[in-house]
């Protein structure tokens, strides 16, 4: 086992988040861990969140470096453990088969099992490919384990929460909004694209607009669609914002919908429920199996019922509301930083 302290933690990561970038940090302060780098792929321009070096983890921009210098920035590092995005990266790749021998060399990815051609030959070839570059995986949930399964990891070598929400600032949110009364307010919160389900929320809304003319739906993000979006008077567009401009759009808010058609996991409702909203969540969002429970909380809806679940949480009652957003922000509970980081270090020392 490797001494106290000694652990050098490196993640070959794709694009950075914030929520990543808070149990980086908390990873980096855990007396374990003497260094913690991360070589990412460049800002998505779509989310434009701003990053940088702290005393906590070291951040490199992968679109930098040449395979060379890329080698040599995992070399001079000298890893005791690696966390790689999933394996579609062929320079990750290559770095995580040379380092596996060695050390814990651990997947994370978010794909559910659909059963597709690809995961197929994902998984008949994993003894020969995935299995030679990786031999721990790391998931976000219940929705993940099945394909990890399949891909021959063992439940020993394998474990839950690699997305966590950070806390802090959705905390304040809670702190701010739980003895307020919640305003005729809906909020979505991502990015505009077809996938994401922001159209038919659009729909839904503007039809249920003349029968509940007291409520408006407040959307935050950008993305293919913003020049396709829906015009209306109580549809309002912020565009994207960081995250220290969203916390006063939450404070108000009577719930958080997302429709998504396609969410392998949204760490947003995590950061939402903190926050102490009610959540109205497709049942094709992997997180909403963690922190939305039907009937306390949260609406699950399929596609095509988004209209129906709109009119329902429209027609509750204030104290309901209440209810429903103290219930969420218990839950949310069950994950945080902290417990990322005890997660990480229980996995690469299984």
């Amino acid at each position: 086992m490797t001494a106290k302290g000694s652990h050098r933690i490196l993640f070959l990561y794709s694009e950075l988040a914030g929520y990543f970038i808070a149990c980086a940090r908390e990873l980096g302060r855990a007396e374990w861990v003497e260094a913690v780098r991360i070589i990412h792929w460049p800002v998505n321009p779509e989310a434009p969140f701003e990053f940088g070096s702290t005393d906590e983890y070291e951040l490199i921009d992968k679109s930098g470096l040449d395979r060379g210098a890329l080698e040599k920035a995992v070399a001079d590092f000298n890893p005791t453990a690696l966390v790689c995005s999933g394996w579609m990266d062929s320079d990750y790749n290559r770095i995580a088969r040379q380092w596996r021998p060695n050390i814990s060399v651990v997947l994370t990815f978010d794909n559910w099992w659909t059963g597709s051609l690809k995961q197929r030959l994902a998984v008949w070839t994993s003894p020969v490919y995935i299995r030679r570059h990786f031999n721990r995986v790391w998931v976000p949930g219940e929705p993940q384990l099945p394909f990890a399964r399949k891909l021959g990891f063992s439940d020993e070598h394998t474990a839950t929460g690699f997305y966590c929400a950070d806390p802090e600032p959705f905390l304040n949110v809670w702190e701010a909004r739980k003895n307020r009364e919640p305003a005729n307010k809906l909020l979505y919160v991502g990015r505009y694209l077809p996938v994401k389900g922001v159209q038919e929320l659009w729909a839904a809304f503007a039809s249920l607009s003349d029968d509940f003319p007291e409520w408006e739906l407040h959307c935050i993000g950008t993305g293919d669609l913003w020049e396709e979006r829906m015009i209306h008077p109580k549809i309002i567009h912020h565009g994207f914002l960081q995250p220290h401009e969203l916390t006063s759009h939450l404070i108000d808010a009577a719930a958080f919908v997302m429709p998504s058609k396609k969410e392998p996991w949204g760490v947003v409702l995590h950061e939402m429920a903190i926050a102490g909203l009610p959540l109205l969540a497709s049942r094709a969002v992997g997180a909403a199996t963690a922190f939305a429970i039907g009937g306390k909380n949260a609406y699950a809806f399929d596609q095509g019922k988004l209209d129906e679940v709109l009119n329902a949480f429209m027609t509750l009652p204030e104290d309901a509301l209440k209810e429903m957003g103290k219930t969420s922000h218990e839950r949310a509970r069950i994950h945080s930083p902290q417990q990322w980081t005890m997660s990480c270090h229980k996995l690469i020392q299984s």
